[in-house]
Formats: C-alpha cells, structure tokens, sequence
C-alpha cells in the first residue's frame, strides 16, 4: 500500500480602481442611449478569494506488473479579473465564488515485457507493454457564465463521467503502437432555462463523447523514427438545447526524424496530412446559427537541429 495527502491553499485578492465615472455613461457623466457604452464600469472595491484542495491518494501493488489506484481530489479557480469587473448592460456587481471541482478516479495499471518469439527470442529481444485502464467522475459547481443578459453569474452545475483506456506495445523490433481512448458524457446538472427549455440532463455543449488518438512508431535503426497518428474527435451537440450539433472528424498526422550524426539531426512534421476541412470548435448561436472556428489545413514543418560545441 502507498498513501499519499496533499493540500494547496490559495489567496487571491484584487483591488480595483475604477479611475474614472462609475457606471454606464459616458466621460461627462451622460447616461448612454441606446446602443452605446455597452460597459458599466463598477465602483471602487476589493474583492478576496481564499480556496482550499485536498487530495488523496491510494495506491495497492497487485504484483510486480500491476497496481490499482484510487485518486480523490478538490480542484478550484478564482474568478477572473475580466468576469470580476468587466460588466455590460445593467450588471453593477459581479457576486461571484469561485468554481470547484471534485475528482474522483479510480485507475488499473501495468505493464511488463514478454520474450520475443522466434529469430528475435534467439537474438535476446524483448517486447515492452504499457496499459492504463481509469474509471472517473467529476463534479464541478459555481462555474461561471454569460447568461442572455449578458451578466456575469454563477450559474452551472455539471457531472463528467467516463472511462479512459491508454496503451502502448511492441508489435515487433521495429514497431510500436501506442493510443488513447476517451469515452464520456457530460451533463447539465441543475434546472436553467436556455432557448425556452430547461437543460438539467443535457449534454454540455462542445463537449464530445468520444476522442483519441493512435500512433504507429517505426524505428528500424537508432538514426530514423517516424510515426503515423490518428485523432478522432466524436460528434457533439453545439448548444445547450442539444437541437444542433458538430459531426466530429478524424485527422491524421505524419511524423518523421532523422539523426545524421550526433551533430546534426532533421524532422519533418506533416500536419493534417489528407487536407481534411474540419472545424477546433463549432457552437450555435441565435444570430448565426451554426458557427465553426476552422482547424488549420495541410501544414509542413521542417526542423534542423546542429550542435556545433
């Protein structure tokens, strides 16, 4: 058995100064008409933020290749500056806490090596295998939103559950494959009202149930690696109401180094390798509907590494 406890507190304390009119006018002190000062600058005021995480470890050796771990902690982040004191509309105070998230995980571990067969078990080489297998659930509360009147609140509660796999293996003296797999759901936990209907239940937008990656590594002499990668991302809804969504989308990256001398060494890096249109983020909007934030497209980089000392 190990155990392990850690604890991390945390003050942060803001003052702000408005140095100039309090609320919404503009530099004479006129109340803004329609469709200008969209930012109503608050009163002097200091606002402090005390926030306290545990955690707990617990970790039971089944055998020299195996291990078992359980992992409890309390995660946090104070308000921003920005959402403190950069309000619009009516909003005079921003009475916000900070957000929390408690973690729970519990994890399967190992890994080992195993004899190669044949030519390679008479050449005395020896396969590597890795594996982690975790179980986890998330509860974050007082996350801080936006809501239609542009103010800044406190207003969700959202659970994360899910199971993630990650493995890597020799399949031979020369390959190597390795990859992860998430698969979750993420939900609205408490009653608000978005687009005309309550939430609670919902999946969270821009949030995918499904993503990951897997590698194939080729490495058939000490001068030259190269590797093939695989990212897929699942579909997911892109608003709270869960009527619109995203399709997901798969790309594939190349990856490659050379090693000339212990001098001088090359890589070359092959990005979305089959010029694949797919979107970092998409989300919905009422005056937009759809909207898509566009990944980059087919990209090399080339690197030239040269010790001369």
């Amino acid at each position: 058995w190990d155990i392990s406890l850690g604890l991390r507190v945390e003050s942060i304390d803001y003052q702000y100064d408005n140095l100039m009119l309090d609320g919404r006018t503009d530099e004479s002190g006129a109340a803004c008409g329609f469709g200008g000062c969209r930012y109503n600058r608050p009163a002097d005021r200091e606002d402090g933020f005390l926030d306290i995480s545990p955690k707990l470890g617990l970790r039971y050796t089944l055998d020299d290749n195996h291990s078992l771990q359980l992992r409890v902690q309390r995660g946090f982040r104070a308000p921003q500056a920005t959402e403190l004191y950069r309000l619009q509309n009516a909003q005079t105070v921003a009475d916000l806490d900070s957000v929390e998230l408690d973690s729970y995980e519990l994890a399967l571990s190992g890994s080992g090596s195993a004899s190669a067969r044949g030519s390679a078990n008479a050449r005395g080489e020896t396969r590597q295998w890795h594996y982690s297998l975790s179980l986890y659930l998330m509860e974050k509360e007082n996350e801080i939103i936006t809501n239609s009147a542009r103010e800044n609140l406190n207003g969700n509660h959202t659970a994360h559950r899910g199971f993630e796999a990650a493995f890597d293996i020799d399949l031979s003296s020369v390959f190597r494959l390795r990859g992860t797999a998430n698969f979750a759901r993420h939900t609205y936990e408490n009653s608000q009202i978005s687009g005309g209907m309550d939430i609670k239940g919902l999946d969270v937008d821009s949030a995918p149930r499904v993503f990951g990656n897997m590698g194939l590594q080729w490495r058939p002499n000490e001068r030259l690696f190269a590797e093939l990668e695989w990212v897929h991302s699942g579909d997911y809804y892109t608003n709270p109401e869960n009527t619109a969504s995203y399709p997901g989308h798969d790309l594939y990256n190349l990856r490659v180094n050379y090693r000339l001398s212990d001098d001088l060494s090359f890589a070359l890096n092959l990005l979305n390798l089959i010029d694949k249109k797919y979107a970092e983020r998409a989300d919905w909007t009422t005056f937009t509907a759809d909207r898509y934030f566009p990944g980059q497209p087919l990209r090399a980089h080339l690197t030239i590494t040269w010790n001369w000392l």
